[in-house]
């Protein structure tokens, strides 16, 4: 039975769990900045979802148009999410540093793009790890299956970013949350905070970070310094964090009912995940062993992911 996203949101070791994500992604961070950008703020994270929902439909399925900017900015538009020149403008970037690339077939108008092998790798990477924050909930063994059967990616994916962008709770977090996630590397920001608070005792209805770089934090997130401290600012006007001393290095430490509003939001995704995936694999499983059709589309997906690594 996959976890609910009140169990999540309760549990010690899901905000253990998610703090060494958070760790993990910021490692990525470091190693490729221009590549981990997709996922700095909520809106990126969105758009990065849908660009792969779009592109992994049509490469296993022929399902839909495909990834083109086109289809991208039919659906987030209509969420809500970002305009069509700011879609427009991602799938550009996208194109630019060559994490997408246009597919062999494409016709000349709309532009379909395939996903490159940095693009599918990191891919892999974020779904093998938000399946181990699921499996060190509830000891299961979704990362184990996803290396022993990479083409999950492709059939899971999909699914899970439809959910999530139908899904208000998600889509549109609170207005405190929202602070942090809708700005520009603020998810980075909160990632480091959030390593710390799991960390740190409750003392006065507040997790004591310890001393804060500022400056060194906007320099190593390619922020700008200001921005950075204008966010905190309002962060702290918000009663998510307060800091005393000075804005140099100053002592930081972050609500205690913030950092448990933040591991209900983070529910919310970690849930559709989970069930999302269940889904799939119990339709594997209700699959005859000598059944040689019911297996052709996640051949397909294996075959697809060598394919686009050999690239």
């Amino acid at each position: 039975m996959s976890l609910s996203a009140g169990y999540l949101a309760l549990s010690p070791r899901f905000a253990e769990a998610i703090a060494a994500l958070a760790k993990r992604l910021s490692v990525q961070f470091d190693t490729n900045p221009r590549l981990s950008r997709a996922l700095v703020c909520h809106q990126r994270w969105l758009l990065t979802q849908a660009c792969f929902a779009l592109y992994a439909d049509y490469a296993l399925r022929r399902l839909g148009p495909g990834c083109t900017a086109t289809s991208l900015s039919d659906w987030v538009v209509g969420e809500g999410v970002a305009s069509r020149n700011t879609v427009h403008h991602f799938v550009e970037s996208l194109r630019i540093y060559r994490f997408i690339r246009v597919a062999p077939d494409s016709p000349r108008r709309p532009l379909r793009y395939e996903i490159c092998e940095q693009s599918l790798e990191a891919m892999h990477l974020w779904f093998g790890a938000n399946l181990a924050v699921l499996d060190y909930v509830d000891g299961g063994n979704r990362a184990e299956r996803h290396q022993k059967q990479p083409d999950l990616l492709f059939r899971v994916q999909p699914e899970f970013a439809r959910r999530c962008m139908s899904n208000t709770n998600w889509r549109e977090p609170s207005h405190r949350i929202g602070l942090l996630q809708w700005t520009e590397c603020g998810a980075l920001v909160m990632d480091e905070f959030l390593q710390l608070a799991v960390a740190a005792p409750v003392q006065n209805g507040f997790h004591d970070l310890g001393a804060v770089n500022i400056p060194a934090m906007a320099e190593r997130f390619l922020m700008s310094r200001t921005h950075l401290q204008r966010t905190l600012k309002k962060a702290e006007e918000a009663g998510c964090i307060k800091r005393d001393g000075t804005r140099r290095g100053s002592h930081t430490f972050m609500a205690a009912d913030f950092l448990q509003e933040y591991c209900a939001w983070v529910a919310v995704k970690s849930a559709i995940l989970d069930e999302t995936f269940e889904r799939v694999v119990a339709s594997d499983e209700a699959i005859p062993a000598n059944s040689a059709t019911g297996r052709i589309s996640a051949d397909h997906a294996t075959a697809l992911t060598l394919q686009t690594l050999d690239q």
